[in-house]
């Protein structure tokens, strides 16, 4: 039976900053020329997947946490933030203080620390921000405690996302605000409906809370073992880690290989 396959980056197909692993990059094809249908689910904007990604090959892409979807050429859905919204958030971020990052569908405008550049290159500089729609903000806080006083001020008004595992070895806590009407759970009942396939017909890989609502809405969400503890715990299985080739040997276990 024809699966269909959703897989994150960073953390999950790569190691962030890092190009995908080649054994995991390779299962992914063999996944396709068996017969299955390989998504991406990410939170990025498609200018900021590398083309080392993108050449792995895929059926369809989920961008900026469910808000761009696609499958072939065809767009399914294209939501950006309203731009109240964004500018709401952007505000209470400035007013905190914090580094963040704009990503739009042409580009994308931070102001963080250069040794945080060095992750994401192909950035431009706030200042050149003209007023694009944005998709999604990340933004990057100096404790857990400045993360909370953002979330105190934008009072559940968007949705904040805390990641906790990607940011190894710096004091910085990363995390994004999207959009709360969109996500990668209802991308993926999206890209069901155009395939007519159900979401138990799908095997969704991930490793932080924005794959939560996917992980959640697949038949098969996967976990990774580097993922938070949280994020396993939504999960109905956990695979290896990222650096232990996890979805490899997961795809290998499930005999989609």
């Amino acid at each position: 039976m024809r699966k269909l396959l959703f897989f994150d980056i960073d953390g999950t197909l790569a190691t962030p900053g890092q190009p995908p692993r080649r054994a995991v990059a390779d299962a992914i094809r063999a996944t396709r020329r068996n017969g299955h249908l390989a998504f991406l689910s990410t939170g990025r904007p498609q200018c900021l997947v590398s083309p080392e990604v993108e050449t792995i090959g895929f059926d369809g892409r989920i961008y900026s946490a469910g808000g761009r979807v696609t499958a072939g050429d065809a767009v399914l859905l294209d939501q950006p933030m309203p731009a109240e919204m964004s500018r709401m958030a952007l505000d209470a971020i400035r007013e905190a203080g914090l580094f963040y990052t704009l990503e739009c569908a042409g580009g994308a405008y931070q102001n963080v620390p250069p040794f945080i550049q060095r992750l994401m290159p192909d950035t431009l500089p706030a200042e050149a921000y003209q007023g694009e729609p944005v998709y999604k903000i990340s933004f990057f806080a100096p404790s857990p405690k400045a993360v909370d006083r953002l979330r105190q001020r934008l009072d559940g008004r968007v949705k904040l996302v805390c990641f906790h595992n990607m940011m190894k070895g710096s004091p910085l806590r990363s995390g994004e605000i999207s959009d709360p009407s969109v996500d990668k759970g209802a991308a993926l009942r999206l890209l069901c409906r155009y395939y007519d396939a159900s979401p138990a017909d799908c095997v969704a890989f991930g490793d932080s809370m924005n794959d939560a609502e996917i992980l959640q809405a697949a038949g098969l969400g996967v976990a990774m073992g580097n993922a938070d503890a949280e994020v396993k715990a939504l999960a109905d299985q956990v695979c290896e880690s990222c650096e232990n080739d996890g979805v490899a040997k997961a795809l290998a276990r499930l005999g989609l290989i």
